[in-house]
């Protein structure tokens, strides 16, 4: 009878510890961040980042972690015209990936929450057309990134955190620098390499928990 009661406490407890931990917790964080290019992607301005992540927590240190991806940015292309004015167009270098990955957040003491974590997904990127001189492309592949954050605790459903996060886009492509018209109808490109690239994107999240 005693290891009975013995055995019950033990499970009260290691339920009511359970419960109050973070495991199968269920978290919704919308994000917004600001991006800069490094290796060949230095060309790209203006870039803002848009997330949506959902978080599982597979244990009450580490979760798994589900996210959609929306990038725009922006690049500059010279056309140098014969027959007229030069000017500068603006087209778009747009991207949306989903992503997978996972997490890891140690238990400290401490009155932020710090996390670490990694993962991959697949992305389709386009660029819009620039006038008549610079025609739309798109094309997809693989995009893998790191990620760390810090969070604050609001309540115990809301937490609001900081991160940065570095994507690899393993890309073989190519930016239109410049475009020449020539007086006799002819048009001549000059590129930038779009290859091998990293996007440091660095921000804010707003997380919610729910059950």
């Amino acid at each position: 009878m005693k290891k009975i009661l013995v055995g019950l406490v033990v499970l009260f407890w290691a339920g009511s510890a359970l419960a109050q931990g973070r495991y199968r917790e269920n978290y919704l964080a919308p994000s917004a961040g600001y991006g800069h290019g490094q290796n060949n992607f230095q060309e790209l301005d203006n870039i803002f980042v848009y997330n949506l992540w959902y978080s599982y927590w597979m244990n009450d240190t580490s979760t798994l972690d589900i996210s959609m991806t929306y990038l725009q940015s922006r690049y500059d292309v010279s056309v140098i015209n014969q027959n007229g004015p030069n000017k500068t167009v603006h087209p778009s270098w747009d991207m949306l990936s989903g992503q997978v990955g996972i997490r890891y957040i140690p238990q400290w003491d401490f009155f932020l929450n710090f996390g670490f974590g990694a993962g991959l997904g697949y992305e389709g990127w386009s660029v819009s057309k620039g006038g008549d001189e610079v025609k739309g492309r798109s094309g997809s592949g693989l995009i893998y990134y790191l990620l760390a954050d810090v969070e604050y605790p609001i309540r115990p459903w809301l937490s609001l955190g900081l991160f940065a996060q570095p994507y690899y886009l393993p890309l073989h492509e190519r930016l239109e620098k410049s475009v020449i018209l020539y007086s006799d109808g002819q048009e001549g490109h000059k590129y930038d390499k779009l290859r091998n690239g990293f996007i440091v994107d660095t921000g804010l999240w707003l997380m919610v928990r729910f059950y």
